[in-house]
């Protein structure tokens, strides 16, 4: 059985980056070189991927959609059939925080949802008052999910996103 989890988050949050960490397979990267200021060099325009083998019976598929809203027709083929989606804010970042409501609405996550919050770029630098944040806009969306400290570049803060996943959809079923 192929499982299907949606990695998304704005730009920079380290969706690419977490998928890399995750995949037992060389990944899809579909990053450029942005043609706007973002902040960083490359962007992606199209979907990552990668993939977790769970045995003979079960395998994971990653899938990093764009940051980017004006990418968004690509969300589109990752949004249905969704087993888990993960999301992705830069520690700090208000316009990270605003992407949040507005990717939780398009995806449509709810107190049903399999779904994880990771909160990036926070290596050292955890806030309880940015962590709050992302624990109010949750709550207001009337949505009580898991909120982790990830250091995207980290396998093992990755998985842990992961195991919380499947820990979920254990206790769902």
């Amino acid at each position: 059985m192929h499982k299907k989890v949606a990695f998304i988050g704005s730009v920079g949050s380290g969706k690419t980056t977490i998928i890399n960490q995750l995949s037992s397979i060389d990944t899809v990267n579909t990053d450029v070189e942005s043609s706007v200021d973002i902040g960083k060099q490359f962007t992606t325009v199209g979907i990552d991927y990668g993939h977790i083998n769970l045995g003979d019976d079960m395998s994971i598929g990653l899938y990093g959609v764009p940051g980017q809203k004006r990418f968004n027709f690509v969300w589109d083929f990752v949004n249905d059939g969704l087993w888990a989606v993960v999301i992705l804010i830069k520690n700090g970042d208000q316009d990270s925080l605003s992407d949040m409501a507005y990717l939780m609405k398009y995806f449509k996550v709810d107190q049903n949802s399999t779904c994880v919050i990771g909160i990036t770029h926070a290596e050292g630098k955890e806030t309880d008052k940015f962590t709050q944040k992302v624990r109010d806009l949750s709550e207001q969306m009337e949505v009580n999910l898991p909120i982790y400290h990830v250091d995207a570049r980290d396998k093992s803060s990755a998985m842990l996103i992961m195991n919380t996943l499947i820990a979920i959809k254990e206790t769902q079923e």
